[in-house]
């Protein structure tokens, strides 16, 4: 017996039901893709405070173990200009040395090492360019200590008991010897000129406090800082 067989051909998709399904991609991507940028930067943030929590705690340890902070006098030295305190910059050979003498990298005779016992007070990724880690420049030797964003971490050491100035605030911070931090991922500037304090408006319609142009750059400035001695909420 003969068996007919009959072929349908399959309809395809029309170019509105094409256009229909590319508009829902387009809306989904735009709808995760915020969401996954600011994860991914959440994570650059949490990188870099931890950055700046292991040099704090590093450098702790190296003047609880040898009396001093571990920076040389003949390179950083605390005045009252600067609230004896050193500032000090995690790249271009800003950092006294400090890099190498808690990463024991120093290039120095055994009788002239400061980090006398050799441990290792900071680790970090060696990195093969200026980013997230530690980096060696290949034609100096300098190391440099780089946050996610490809820039180097800001760092204030003071011998006196009474605790390092915050930058931001001119404040004392009591029985903290090292602060240390990053720009952030707007990199808009080391440390404000101006403390942000709220004053009062000249007019009898407003009752909340207003603040100038000036203190409102100030406010945005250490906001987008990462600390290692406090937490901004975002």
């Amino acid at each position: 017996m003969k068996t007919t067989f009959t072929t349908q051909l399959k309809k395809g998709f029309t170019l509105i039901e094409l256009l229909v399904v590319i508009a829902i991609l387009a809306t989904l991507a735009g709808i995760s893709t915020p969401v996954i940028m600011s994860q991914m930067e959440a994570a650059k943030e949490s990188s870099a405070r931890k950055t700046c929590m292991d040099i704090v705690e590093g450098a702790t340890r190296f003047r609880s173990d040898y009396g001093i902070m571990p920076y040389r006098a003949s390179k950083a030295e605390p005045t009252e200009e600067n609230n004896y305190q050193v500032s000090l910059v995690t790249a271009d050979d800003q950092d006294a040395d400090m890099l190498a003498i808690l990463t024991n990298s120093e290039d120095v005779d055994d009788s002239e090492r400061m980090n006398e016992n050799k441990d290792y007070y900071l680790r970090s990724d060696e990195q093969e360019k200026k980013a997230d880690g530690l980096y060696v420049d290949p034609n100096t030797g300098n190391l440099g200590l780089y946050d996610p964003w490809g820039k180097p971490y800001y760092v204030l050491m003071c011998e006196e008991n009474d605790g390092c100035t915050d930058p931001f605030t001119g404040k004392k911070l009591r029985g903290k010897n090292c602060i240390a931090y990053s720009l952030g991922s707007n990199q808009t500037g080391v440390a404000p000129e101006v403390t942000p304090t709220r004053k009062k408006s000249n007019k009898k319609n407003k009752k909340e406090a207003e603040m100038s142009i000036e203190e409102e750059e100030a406010a945005e400035a250490i906001a987008d800082n990462i600390y290692s001695w406090k937490k901004v909420s975002r």
